[in-house]
């Protein structure tokens, strides 16, 4: 009887102390999940209520002003009249110069080149440009940039025509799809189209 009760003694219950340990092991794993949550959601949060200065990096390349010029005026009524008679294509002569020699016309390869013409549109008659993108009212100082036009290099571009292109996209369905930059051109599409 007496190694009975001495066994009792020192089993110290052994079946309830594996359970103990599931028990801390299901705890501690607990508080590491609670701890990478509290990471991932609550700490990605507090960067947005801190204000934090963000300096920009150094340019990698040294800037230069570069200030453009508008063409200069034509002097007379005369010049005016040869100028715009000179830029006129009849319509089947369009068609054969935006084609180049190869049959192809690579908008993408050319350059910017002075254009006297006058622009399209500009800021003041053309209602459809928001205040926000507004160069002129938004204190840009020159105007020179409305005298370019982009010019390929294996070809020439026609002037565009929008009462053409219109009757070309009459019962035709659009989709202008993108980013503010993407609103911006279409914005200045509708302008060219108004006028």
């Amino acid at each position: 009887m007496v190694k009975k009760e001495t066994l009792r003694v020192l089993d110290l219950n052994p079946p309830s102390l594996p359970k103990r340990h599931h028990v801390i092991l299901k705890f501690l794993i607990s508080f590491l999940l609670l701890g990478l949550a509290f990471r991932l959601f609550v700490s990605d949060s507090l960067s947005f209520f801190t204000s934090s200065v963000v300096e920009a990096p150094p340019p990698l390349v040294e800037e230069t002003n570069v200030v453009i010029e508008p063409p200069l005026p034509a002097t007379s009524a005369g010049d005016l009249l040869s100028v715009n008679e000179s830029k006129t294509i009849p319509n089947e002569e369009i068609s054969m110069s935006f084609n180049a020699s190869n049959g192809e016309c690579d908008l993408f390869v050319g350059d910017w080149v002075p254009d006297p013409s006058a622009p399209v549109y500009t800021n003041s008659s053309c209602r459809d440009i928001e205040a926000h993108q507004n160069c002129m009212m938004n204190g840009r100082p020159d105007s020179g940039y409305l005298y370019w036009r982009w010019n390929p290099r294996s070809c020439e571009l026609p002037r565009f025509d929008p009462e053409k292109f219109l009757d070309l996209m009459k019962n035709k369905w659009w989709a202008f799809i993108g980013d503010s930059i993407s609103r911006n051109h279409v914005q200045s599409f509708l302008c060219i189209l108004s006028q």
